[in-house]
């Protein structure tokens, strides 16, 4: 799951907040319980459940990036690096 978000590009790491939770302590089994996670790995954007068991492509993971924007702002430099992020992979 870390691989696929270290994949974005510089532009999105400084626009999202990203944090690993282990569940190898307290707070991160609370974080798990409070976000009702069921299995690993979960993929949470805010304090909702996107991705359980799965590890989403990045293609996936920007569509739901840009669905969960919460600015216009955010909206556009997300769409922007993932056109960016096609071009270079379609080369």
């Amino acid at each position: 799951m870390v691989d696929v978000l270290n994949s974005l590009s510089p532009e999105v790491k400084d626009i999202i907040d990203y944090k690993e939770w282990s569940i190898k302590n307290a707070e991160g089994i609370g974080m798990f319980m409070e976000r009702k996670g069921r299995v690993l790995p979960t993929l949470c954007i805010g304090e909702q459940l996107c991705y359980e068991s799965v590890i989403p492509t990045i293609d996936e993971l920007y569509e739901t990036l840009i669905d969960n924007a919460n600015t216009e702002e955010q909206k556009t430099i997300l769409k922007d690096s993932y056109d960016e992020f096609m071009e270079e992979y379609n080369k």
